[in-house]
């Protein structure tokens, strides 16, 4: 009788057993390749769009001087003010007639709010759109949100002269196309005439600041002192906007602060008679939207009472605030 080779048969065994291991591994992973390549494609597909988008606003920004009607100084134009609006569609761009970024048309981005240059650029993602000099290496011009903890982000970017109105630089436009957060859109109370020498509530008047890069929108806020509550109103237009790295003036009459203090044109109106109840020599005044306000309380241990001066925040996020000669309109 002839003698089994037990360690062959032992070693055909494992490589039976190994093959077949092997064979359901190779399937599982071709199905799981499958599936991710499906997967990626989808997100190849999304990306493309976002650079493809990224692509398109550098082009618009800096394929022409922009129009506005048949004007191409859109950028004189306010987004809520006046008859010819930006907001009734503006060819948006930000070039002179050299074929350099113009300064004053690339500030000018400020006048509008977050989603409404989005629209009008067509862009469906979150936006960044910066200019930096090379030499000195400065941030010369910026609107929109940051994408510094964002989960994916798209640039697009052109190298062009920069004429600050003086000079021409050597600058970089970056277009940025992400996935993140919204820019931020809170505004500050700067300055408060509580007592004017004048009397009358329509000498009364606050001044608040906006320090993001974008405009935000007056009318969905609100100001109040201890007693009452006033919605600002838009006046004669639908919409009322500061816009980004501006002070806007509250009062309950624009006329007399204009004819009084200075012709500032970030002038609002509230919907009374009075700023709350009518500023007093110790109130708590509160700017407030929706869950956000921003409030201060004074007393009239604190001053500015009928000597011709204001309170004035020492920075616009600061704790403190102080007598001060008025400077309604500059922060």
């Amino acid at each position: 009788m002839k003698k089994r080779d037990v360690d062959r048969e032992d070693a055909v065994t494992h490589v039976i057993e190994f093959t077949i291991a092997l064979t359901v591994f190779v399937l599982i992973l071709q199905a799981f390749t499958s599936s991710m390549n499906f997967r990626i494609g989808i997100d190849l597909n999304k990306n493309d769009n976002n650079i493809v988008m990224a692509r398109e606003v550098t082009s618009e920004l800096t394929g022409s001087q922009g129009l506005i009607g048949s004007s191409t100084e859109w950028e004189n134009n306010e987004y809520g003010i006046g008859s010819v609006q930006l907001r009734n569609g503006t060819t948006i761009g930000i070039m002179n007639s050299d074929g350099e970024i113009d300064s004053t048309k690339c500030n000018a981005l400020g006048k509008f709010p977050y989603y409404a240059l989005k629209d009008e650029l067509e862009v469906e993602q979150q936006l960044r759109i910066e200019v930096e000099t090379l030499i000195p290496k400065e941030t010369v011009c910026l609107w929109g949100g940051n994408p510094d903890s964002s989960s994916v982000s798209f640039e697009s970017q052109r190298y062009l002269l920069y004429n600050d109105s003086s000079k021409s630089i050597p600058a970089v436009l970056t277009v940025t196309v992400y996935e993140g957060k919204t820019p931020n859109d809170n505004l500050y109370l700067t300055e408060i005439m509580h007592s004017p020498t004048n009397t009358g509530f329509g000498y009364e008047w606050i001044e608040f600041y906006n320090p993001n890069d974008i405009a935000i929108y007056v009318n969905k806020w609100s100001i109040s002192d201890s007693d009452e509550r006033d919605n600002i109103i838009p006046g004669d237009t639908e919409v009322i906007t500061i816009p980004a790295k501006s002070v806007g003036i509250l009062t309950s009459a624009p006329s007399t602060f204009k004819s009084t203090y200075v012709d500032y044109k970030y002038t609002f109106s509230v919907e009374d008679l009075s700023i709350g109840n009518g500023l007093g020599v110790s109130e708590t005044v509160t700017l407030s939207r929706n869950y956000y306000n921003d409030a201060i309380s004074y007393t009239a241990d604190d001053g500015a009472n009928e000597n011709g001066k204001s309170l004035t925040r020492s920075c616009y996020n600061c704790d403190d605030w102080n007598e001060a000669i008025p400077s309604a309109g500059s922060i």
